[in-house]
């Protein structure tokens, strides 16, 4: 949105000044806030050594796609149910791959009555459209392999791509003179892969 105020020679933002991509924040940083927020609570076990906690940090990231938003909702409700589990039972109140898993289904799962909502408001070319984002992890979804697999011409899905787009469920990730479409909800993808079918 910001871009098209500044780069839209009819918006009255247009070259407002020089365009500055942020990107992404950076993956050491935001791995390492979280391995020390984690650390101080004593949510690791002793066993646990410095890969295997990096690693914890680092499924938060990608089950969250590097998100802000989706890092600190996972992470936050992480922090919530270990702190119940430390009252509980403190001697199994540890991080562990499984219940990061199972946190952020829980998310999604609380989460279902909005991503039902958004479902059901979209055409039927948006849902395979969608589905077949899911599928090919947002790349090649205009080639022939994938349009015949989804049943939708190439035209219908850059069309529906293009509604997608402006109506925020995705995203264009740009890099490298490739583009990948990400979900702005990278939870939304995953409840589509639980529950669309």
């Amino acid at each position: 949105m910001l871009t098209e105020m500044t780069t839209d020679a009819s918006r009255p933002f247009y070259r407002l000044g020089t365009l500055l991509f942020i990107g992404e924040l950076p993956r050491p940083e935001f791995s390492r806030f979280l391995l020390d927020k984690f650390t101080f609570a004593d949510f690791f076990s002793v066993k646990t050594d410095e890969t295997e906690k990096r690693d914890l940090t680092l499924k938060i990231l990608d089950l969250a796609e590097d998100v802000p938003y989706n890092v600190q909702m996972l992470a936050h409700s992480l922090w919530n149910r270990l702190l119940q589990i430390k009252f509980g039972a403190p001697e199994k109140s540890f991080l562990t791959a499984d219940l990061i898993d199972e946190t952020r289904e829980k998310i999604i799962r609380q989460s279902d009555p909005f991503y039902t909502q958004i479902w059901n408001g979209l055409t039927t070319i948006q849902k395979k459209t969608l589905t077949a984002v899911v599928e090919e992890d947002g790349q090649n979804l205009q080639s022939n392999r994938v349009t015949t697999r989804s049943g939708v011409s190439p035209s219908s899905i850059r069309r529906s791509l293009e509604s997608l787009i402006s109506q925020g469920v995705l995203r264009q990730d740009e890099k490298l003179g490739n583009i990948k479409i990400r979900f702005e909800d990278p939870f939304f993808a995953h409840w589509i892969r639980l529950f669309s079918n």
